[in-house]
């Protein structure tokens, strides 16, 4: 995974969502294109690098987190980006704050990997998001997480879902399409990207809202 940690504060770029390893701008272009006027919730927002860049194209951002000091970071850039985002402390399922069907756009950069509930978390962004619109959920590729880090070549830990690797729940292509459909998402994008290793480093869903 070459390091890589959208929680931890970087160099990460503003101009666009960075998803992981292997995803570039073409991608936000394609699953968000313009974000101006649009009311984007941030779930497990870290250092606040996607909300900010997403205030800054113009998008009226809700960002959450658990953590208190990744949400002092988060508000620290964006007071230096001179942005407005709506700031809450709480998990990705701690939702009751947002009345149903005020979301044009979810998404989740690597936090839900935090978590071991997908479920949950979908059936609480279903509810706050508006008919038709979309989920967009990026997490560690299993086979990055599994591999040995001196060795990427060499899987040193087998996929099930039920263990944690670290602080993160292994979480599949086949595992997070599953749980999206429970939630009455369609998943109409899934793409699992190398970033120059011998293994996948990001997996990516896309899914949109079912029912009214």
């Amino acid at each position: 995974m070459s390091g890589y940690d959208p929680r931890t504060p970087s160099n990460r770029p503003l101009a666009y969502v960075e998803f992981g390893p292997g995803l570039d701008d073409d991608v936000d272009r394609r699953l968000i294109g313009d974000a101006r006027g649009r009311r984007i919730l941030d779930l497990g927002c870290g250092g606040g690098h996607t909300a900010v860049g997403l205030a800054a194209r113009g998008a009226r951002v809700i960002a959450t987190d658990a953590d208190p000091g990744q949400l002092f970071a988060a508000r620290a850039l964006a007071q230096q980006s001179s942005v407005a985002v709506e700031f809450h402390e709480a998990g990705p399922a701690e939702l009751a704050f947002i009345r149903a069907d005020q979301i044009d756009i979810a998404v989740s950069v690597w936090a839900l990997s935090l978590i071991d509930d997908l479920d949950r978390v979908f059936r609480q962004v279903h509810r706050v998001l508006r008919p038709n619109a979309h989920l967009i959920v990026a997490l560690p590729h299993p086979a990055a997480l599994c591999a040995d880090p001196i060795d990427p070549t060499r899987t040193v830990r087998s996929w099930r879902t039920d263990e944690k690797i670290g602080e993160r729940h292994v979480h599949t292509a086949e595992g997070l399409v599953t749980a999206m459909s429970r939630s009455n998402f369609a998943v109409d994008v899934l793409l699992e990207r190398h970033a120059g290793g011998p293994t996948p480093a990001t997996l990516l869903a896309r899914g949109r809202r079912l029912g009214a």
